[in-house]
Parts: C-alpha cells; structure tokens; sequence
C-alpha cells in the first residue's frame, strides 16, 4: 500500500495517493520562481547555474568566466541542489520510487540498444541543449518558468520556439522511423 502526504482525500481525482498532483508542483515551481526573482532579483534557471559548476569545477573557457559566473552568484548551484533534493523529497513523500522504464515506442526506436550507446546518445543531446540554451540566452526554465511570467518578449518567443522544434523534432523523427520501417 503506498502511503502519500495526500491519503487523506482518496476520493478526490486532485490528491491521488500515488503521485503528486500536477497544480501541486506548478504552484511550488511558481512560488519558488517569485520567492527566488524577489529575494535575489535574479531569474530561475539551470543553465546559468550549470555555468557555476563548470567555473567552480576549474574550467578555463571563457564561457565560464566573468561576472555572471564569480563566486558572488555560486548560490545559484543551490539550485541544482535543490532539483534533485526537491525529487527525493516529492518521492519520499509519496513512498515509492519510480525509475522511468518505458518511454514510449517512439523513444525505444531512436535509442541504441546497448548501455554505451545510449550514454552516449545522452551526453550528445546534453551537448546540444548546452548549446541551445547558450545560444538562446538561457535555458527552458529560465524563458519559460521565469522569463514568460516577467512578459519578456525574448522569453515569449524564444518559448515558442522550444516548443516548435521540440513537435518538429518529434514529428520528424516519427516520420523517418516509420519510412525506415524500425516503428510501426
């Protein structure tokens, strides 16, 4: 039997005892967002927080260097912190752990079938979101959580094309896997 924060409204379709719901985790990402814009005057997001690991981390790159990476913005690793302390807590919470183990056809067709391939794979595609959010001036939590509620137009349009590559990606690789016969 799993046991949740929530258990006590079983009947309700909003607190299901196995998984926290969804307005539940908007509103503390949204409270985080405001607490974090109002305490520091700095916007949420990983890249720039990724940037201080690599600069703290001895990286000579000038990407890394300079101001928005000195040792007075290292609070933003707290952040990374946080992520991962903020899962366990919400697995914790809800007494199971969950290991993503089917993601779909489409997923299983894209990936190589053994462990160094699909490692690979991943560090590839963490390479290019790098240099996506680089290039983008920020990440997808940074323009989307953050940048969207400030009004930022940078942020509205470059949202708009996260999520547009992101379908096109998708349909693209739908396609072509389905013309080279390895989804059905």
């Amino acid at each position: 039997m799993t046991t949740s924060i929530f258990s006590g409204f079983p009947n309700l379709p909003l607190f299901p005892a196995d998984l926290w719901p969804a307005w539940v985790a908007g509103a503390a990402i949204g409270g985080f967002a405001f607490a974090q814009r109002w305490l520091t005057d700095q916007p949420l997001g990983c890249s720039a927080a990724f940037g201080n690991v690599c600069a703290r981390a001895g990286s000579r790159l000038p990407l890394f260097q300079g101001e928005a990476h000195s040792r007075a913005t290292d609070w933003k690793i707290w952040f990374l912190v946080g992520i991962f302390l903020g899962g366990l807590f919400a697995s914790v919470s809800i007494d199971t752990w969950a290991a993503p183990t089917h993601w779909g056809p489409l997923y299983e067709a894209l990936m190589p079938q053994t462990t160094l391939g699909r490692i690979l794979w991943w560090l590839f595609g963490g390479v290019l979101i790098g240099m996506g959010a680089r290039m983008a001036g920020g990440c997808t939590s940074g323009h989307t959580i953050n940048g969207v509620a400030m009004g930022s137009p940078a942020s509205i349009v470059a949202s708009l094309l996260f999520f547009a590559a992101a379908l096109g990606t998708a349909q693209l690789a739908q396609f072509l896997l389905k013309l080279s016969g390895r989804l059905a």
